[in-house]
């Protein structure tokens, strides 16, 4: 027979602590306040704002299979509370943006004992190619199919998308980068990451 408190940490399996899962969560709200509430709509189909930022941050720094779990759950709460029909084609590109930006980091990084290189620069282009790889297929390509699939989005609209897409890919991994290379921030993720 399991104890109440071996089941609690089999429910958080998935985060490895309530500390990680908790700030999941928090990262997963600012995605639905800056993607569905801040952001500007540019016509029916775009919306310029930062709803991925949060996603890459906790898949960055917490693992990709967290920030897949983060960005599913900012995507199905946000069209919940917004009003929005879910889309299993948009919801998939949002896992893939989660999974993808987490992964390849990792992959890159596999080096550095720490995730952070000593030369500033280097790990500023780490984490932009990691970000243009998720943006390239979560974004770019599976939300833009999902659009046009079920809204029948035009052409010129998707590539207008891949244009604002490539600015957010550079303004997303400054801001990561900026993040990671401020000592008390990396502090405070490390205390997280081990309660």
């Amino acid at each position: 027979m399991q104890t109440n408190n071996s089941a609690a940490k089999n429910n958080i399996r998935v985060f490895g602590t309530v500390a990680v899962m908790t700030a999941s969560a928090i990262l997963a709200a600012l995605s639905i306040i800056l993607g569905k509430f801040l952001s500007i709509p540019v016509g029916n189909s775009i919306r310029i704002g930062f709803e991925n930022l949060p996603i890459v941050i906790a898949s960055i720094l917490f693992g990709p299979v967290i920030g897949a779990a983060t960005a599913v759950a900012a995507d199905i709460v946000g069209c919940i509370l917004h009003g929005y029909p879910i889309n299993p084609i948009i919801t998939v590109g949002a896992l893939c943006i989660g999974l993808i930006s987490g992964y390849v980091y990792r992959q890159i990084a596999k080096n550095d004992t720490e995730h952070i290189s000593t030369d500033r620069s280097m790990h500023w282009v780490k984490i932009f190619i990691s970000v243009v790889a998720a943006y390239a297929i979560g974004l770019m390509v599976i939300k833009s199919l999902g659009l046009y699939i079920a809204y029948g989005t035009p052409f010129q609209t998707i590539v207008f998308r891949v244009i604002t897409a490539s600015v957010s890919a550079i303004i997303d991994a400054t801001i990561v980068w900026a993040l990671m290379q401020n000592k008390s921030f990396m502090k405070e993720i490390g205390r997280i990451i081990k309660r």
